[in-house]
């Protein structure tokens, strides 16, 4: 089965455009960051080799991510094409550790959160960890390195736990779109991304709204069921 964005989003959606433009973020990310010097601290992490080299700030980070997926892009993409496993198992590897899951699975059930059992706040994160990571590879191959993402100033909260990192996405003859990505320190001192703001609109915000009318109508089991669905017909 053709992967796509009516294949891997469960029941309960995002509204169109919000779907549209997660996805044309990602895909201008994907296009946006050119070979530069964090290129070779992102191979440097991804070796493992990072106990000699001071942890990458948030911004680095996320440049140095998708420099690497633009380097396996390039090298793989006929393999990865023909083999979604194989895909899938690049994104879960390289995009998927720098996801604060367990926050942002907190975070887009709210409430539901508390009163959830533990059976079930562990298949939901897993639920959504899987939509995320499946959306990223649809998304992948629309690399065509013909945008441009530009990096604002780090604006860092919560005594430097929280960093803000703003970014514009030039898209050719429309107007740039202004992307925020909202990090958190582990106390591993690695950033991890729990939020993206697309043009001011909360990607964990419009989740959990519709989520949530999801959920009010249909209970949370009903929620995770279709995700696990969704997923088991792509795999």
């Amino acid at each position: 089965m053709a992967l796509t964005l009516q294949n891997i989003y469960p029941g309960p959606r995002l509204k169109a455009d919000r779907v549209t433009l997660f996805l044309q973020l990602i895909r201008a990310v994907n296009r946006a960051v050119k070979m530069s010097q964090h290129f070779a601290l992102g191979l440097v992490i991804a070796m493992g080799c990072a106990s000699a080299t001071a942890a990458p700030t948030a911004d680095e980070m996320i440049q140095s991510t998708v420099n690497q997926l633009i380097s396996e892009l390039r090298e793989r993409r006929a393999e990865l094409e023909a083999d979604h496993g194989a895909l899938y198992a690049l994104v879960e590897e390289l995009v998927i550790p720098k996801i604060a899951l367990n926050k942002v699975a907190r975070l887009i059930l709210g409430s539901h959160w508390k009163t959830a059992s533990e059976e079930q706040r562990e298949r939901f994160t897993m639920g959504f960890k899987n939509l995320l990571m499946r959306t990223y590879a649809t998304a992948m191959f629309e690399y065509t390195g013909d945008q441009e993402l530009r990096f604002g100033e780090v604006t860092l909260r919560a005594e430097g736990r929280i960093a803000v990192v703003p970014t514009e996405v030039v898209l050719p003859a429309q107007t740039p779109v202004p992307v925020d990505y909202y990090c958190l320190l582990t106390a591993d001192g690695l950033w991890q991304i729990y939020d993206i703001q697309v043009d001011g609109i909360s990607l964990i915000i419009s989740f959990r709204n519709q989520y949530g009318e999801y959920i009010d109508a249909n209970g949370l089991d009903a929620l995770i069921e279709s995700l696990e669905e969704k997923m088991a017909e792509n795999l």
